[in-house]
């Protein structure tokens, strides 16, 4: 009977430290099921939470999910989930979200992006003043957007079942501001980034006519020169391509564009930066960002360098020259994919 008592004993630990039997329905004060915290935390073991409920009844807010194994010694996952807001275009010209061509944009009519490590959905737009001006302080007509965002602190995760749990998410952090939008219907099949590639000479980033300007390439040859790239698909609603060093997962020179017009609004053209083309065909931003007027449709043209490739350009990079010769030769080949027309940017 002792040996039958201490079997009992090992399974009910067993049950209880390396499974999610009887474990939370409810995470993150509601956000989350523990159903859905399953399917992205694909591992053995127990979830747990600690969710932190900040201000605006719950439409802010920082959970951290874990999955933890205390008999087998499975992999431990860890995700953290949480509202904040960015600036409109934070997905193409910040830092945090980088290599942006690893990700698997979510097709028309959900705006977000997905990869095995993070991801992030847009709320909808009548959520900006309820979300970012109530939660956050951030005042009405604002350039800054509220977002759910999601990611792996420990191990990976499918980039659709981490899509679907983000837009269930958003849909109820939506309603608990009371600015929701229609639930999520079943998400179709994401499209996934290209792997690592060569550079075609003449059509980087898969752009027909595409080429790097001899001033953003350096001349010395025991320099290190972009020799890959990553695309997210075709040039299609949301899109990205980033320029890096062989084996280096870092990106060096990334490109940007989209016409998705939960982006691509007024709020993005009149934001901080932006300035009227003389010849009216959009507004720019220096020699980073760009709003086109391509037919019926405005589509977003954007440039972001890392901190280290561009001073290996020397004197290009100190005069700037390389900045605006590989932003107008992007915007020139990549306009043409969009029928955008021919477009002066101011000199210098």
């Amino acid at each position: 009977m002792a040996g039958v008592s201490a079997a009992a004993v090992v399974a009910g630990l067993f049950v209880w430290w390396d499974t999610n039997v009887f474990g939370s329905t409810e995470l993150c004060a509601g956000k989350l099921t523990g159903e859905q915290a399953e399917s992205v935390l694909d591992t053995r073991g127990r979830i747990s939470d600690d969710a932190r409920k900040g201000d605006g009844e719950g439409a802010a807010f920082r959970c951290t999910v874990s999955r933890t194994s205390k008999v087998t010694g499975a992999e431990e996952l860890e995700m953290v989930v949480s509202t904040t807001v960015n600036p409109q275009d934070f997905q193409f010209s910040t830092h945090v979200w980088k290599n942006a061509s690893g990700m698997s944009f979510l097709p028309e009519g959900s705006t977000g992006a997905v990869s095995g490590s993070r991801g992030w959905v847009l709320l909808p737009e009548k959520c900006r003043d309820e979300v970012a001006g109530i939660v956050w302080g951030i005042p009405p007509q604002s350039d800054r957007v509220p977002v759910v965002q999601a990611e792996l602190k420990k191990g990976t995760v499918e980039p659709q079942k981490l899509a679907s749990v983000l837009l269930d998410t958003a849909h109820k952090v939506a309603a608990t501001a009371g600015c929701a939008a229609d639930a999520p219907g079943p998400l179709p099949e994401l499209r996934q980034p290209t792997g690592p590639e060569a550079i075609p000479a003449d059509s980087v980033c898969r752009i027909p006519g595409f080429r790097l300007p001899e001033s953003a390439v350096p001349n010395e040859q025991d320099t290190a020169r972009l020799e890959e790239q990553r695309t997210s698909g075709t040039p299609s609603g949301s899109w990205a391509c980033d320029l890096y060093l062989s084996g280096e997962a870092a990106a060096q020179v990334s490109f940007a564009s989209s016409l998705d017009p939960a982006i691509v609004n007024d709020g993005l053209k009149t934001s901080t930066g932006f300035r009227e083309l003389a010849d009216g065909t959009g507004v720019a931003d220096g020699s980073r960002r760009a709003v086109l007027k391509c037919g019926t449709k405005d589509v977003f043209f954007g440039v972001r360098w890392d901190s280290v490739y561009p001073r290996t350009l020397k004197d290009t990079y100190r005069s700037g020259q390389a900045f605006r010769d590989v932003f107008r030769a992007f915007v020139d080949a990549a306009g043409k994919e969009h029928g955008c027309p021919a477009v002066q940017f101011p000199s210098g």
